[in-house]
């Protein structure tokens, strides 16, 4: 089996909307978002009841992995003709004498074939990458988003970069699980080849507004995004719940645990990590 790896790509969206408007879009439907989170207690809040305590702005990852696999193989078949009329005893086919075989109506000859078949298959996901759940990579498609040149020293002034949880293995690993499937039947394997044809981590812009019911001691994260103007109010804060660095080493390190790869093909993980190594 062949394998074959695209250089890995890291980039960031461009936000949309700025801080300012997003706040202003906030603050006009904060009773709404902030009561709504909290229950019907309080859902006759008034506007000077919600009280604005801070913003979190920070960039959220999300894995594009795309895998398409080719198999080349024969398969051998025996192929039946139907024969009109019972009186055709045998036929000549390519030269060869073939008796017939007698049925109801008429009768057949049984002829041995070979099958040469090719299976492609061609799978695209997205993942969040700090939970790993699936996302739809064709909402933010229009955006235009910026290559990352050096992952280890990403650090937008004011911004926090949120470090994924889900390393490109992981991604890797569930996507291949899917296009590596076991062929029906083969006589003889001519050719096996996975290409990962896209590995990217994108991070899209976040507003994580803060707000605090007057008198409640109740507090709300109202989410906004950057790129859809979308708003979520039952959102969260990061700041205090990750402290590590975003390194391309870690992120990317696909050869660390390439050997624990489940998937069908037996060496598969070897030569996986064999094309890692060979390409850099």
């Amino acid at each position: 089996m062949d394998i074959s790896l695209v250089d890995e790509q890291a980039y960031y969206f461009v936000p949309q909307i700025n801080l300012e408007v997003a706040h202003d879009r906030v603050e006009q439907k904060k009773v709404q978002l902030a009561g709504g989170t909290l229950g019907a207690l309080f859902s006759r809040l008034k506007p000077e009841e919600v009280r604005f305590l801070g913003v979190e702005n920070r960039l959220e990852a999300f894995w594009v992995v795309t895998i398409v696999s080719r198999t080349v193989y024969d398969r051998t078949r025996t192929v039946s003709v139907p024969v009109m009329g019972s009186e055709v005893k045998s036929l000549t086919v390519l030269e060869h004498e073939v008796p017939v075989e007698p049925k109801e109506k008429g009768g057949q000859i049984s002829l041995p074939a070979i099958e040469h078949c090719r299976e492609e298959t061609q799978v695209s996901r997205a993942f969040n990458a700090l939970q790993g759940e699936p996302v739809d990579p064709q909402k933010y498609a229009s955006f235009a988003k910026t290559v990352i040149s050096d992952l280890n020293t990403f650090a937008p002034e004011g911004v926090l970069v949120v470090p994924p949880q889900l390393r490109a293995t992981a991604v890797v690993r569930q996507v291949m699980s899917e296009v590596i499937k076991p062929v029906s039947s083969a006589h003889t394997i001519l050719e096996e080849r996975i290409d990962v044809q896209a590995l990217e981590l994108n991070f899209r812009p976040v507003y994580a507004f803060e707000y605090e019911i007057a008198g409640k001691g109740k507090r709300s994260v109202i989410e906004f995004n950057g790129l859809t103007g979308e708003m979520n109010g039952s959102g969260k804060k990061f700041q205090d719940q990750f402290k590590g660095m975003v390194t391309r080493d870690l992120l990317f390190d696909v050869t660390a645990d390439a050997v624990g790869l489940l998937v069908p093909g037996g060496s598969i993980a070897v030569k996986l990590v064999r094309a890692v190594v060979d390409r850099k």
